[in-house]
Formats: C-alpha cells, structure tokens, sequence
C-alpha cells in the first residue's frame, strides 16, 4: 500500500499522512477534532513543501516512511 498525504481545512487545519481517505478522517476525528472537516488528497510534494518549515532534523526518507501521522496541525492546536 502505498501512503497519501490529506489536508483537512475545516474548523482545524491538518496535513495527515495515511493509506487511505479514510483512515485519515478517523486519525483526525481521533487526534485533531471529532467535528467533521473538508478533506483533499494532495500530491507528496505539495505535502513536503506545506511541513518543510516546520521541521527539524527531519529527512525525506522519515517523511515517507511507512506509518499514519499527523505531519501539521493549526497552531491555535498545537
């Protein structure tokens, strides 16, 4: 399987990355909001380019690692 990368901009904004539509709503409504929330599947550059400054030491290769997470969350969140 491979991962997608879903923005959520509804009442919070969040960039999740996952396998499928949804498993990313369900990550969301579990970690962000349960409210429900407008989502778009965007391409893995995109993504990169959204968390980019918003990271440390994180490389190309931990960004695509295998696994469900929250990558952005809206800072009145966070």
């Amino acid at each position: 399987m491979t991962l997608k990368f879903y923005e959520f901009t509804g009442e919070y904004y969040a960039l999740i990355k996952a396998f499928s539509k949804e498993e990313a709503i369900a990550y969301y409504k579990e970690n962000v909001c349960d409210i429900d929330s407008t989502v778009t599947q965007v391409s893995s550059p995109y993504a990169w380019e959204k968390i980019k400054p918003h990271i440390g030491e994180l490389t190309i290769e931990d960004f695509l690692k295998k696994r469900v997470e929250l990558l952005l969350l809206s800072g009145s969140l966070a």
